[in-house]
């Protein structure tokens, strides 16, 4: 069964603290499992299942992406939601920011066999200044 516009929109409201607050950590980064489908990809061909993205957000210790969303919009039909977000590279022992960029998120999202919410499909586009997009791919030791 489909989810409705409120299902989703309260899925993505779950999500962004989850992951900012508990899926960089390897001791809780279990709970994410609620909100990633087994075989999540992202659209730049590295990341094809939940366990290569769980290796990914803990390729950076000392540093938290924390994404705090400014917009969160659903189309029920489609079964996607999207968010314009803030994220921030935020070193831990400091609680320095050492990036700061906008982001939009779009998700490809599913039912799974338990009738649960499940994100499938990510694609994210940087905001347009490269020199931000610079920074944060050298913060996560990134190529661009």
């Amino acid at each position: 069964m489909a989810a409705t516009y409120e299902q989703i929109i309260r899925f993505m409201e779950e999500y962004f603290p989850a992951y900012s607050e508990q899926g960089q950590i390897e001791e809780t980064q279990s709970v994410m499992d609620r909100f990633y489908a087994p075989d999540i990809k992202f659209d730049d061909g590295v990341i094809t299942s939940r366990d290569q993205w769980y290796k990914a957000c803990l390729s950076h210790p000392g540093i938290l992406d924390k994404i705090t969303p400014e917009l969160i919009y659903a189309d029920e039909k489609q079964q996607t939601a999207g968010a314009l977000v803030t994220a921030r590279a935020v070193e831990t022992e400091t609680g320095n920011v050492l990036s700061e960029i906008k982001m939009n998120a779009f998700y490809q999202l599913a039912t799974d066999g338990n009738g649960e919410l499940k994100i499938k499909h990510v694609r994210v586009f940087l905001e347009s200044d490269p020199k931000k997009a610079e920074r944060l791919m050298k913060v996560f030791g990134m190529k661009m």
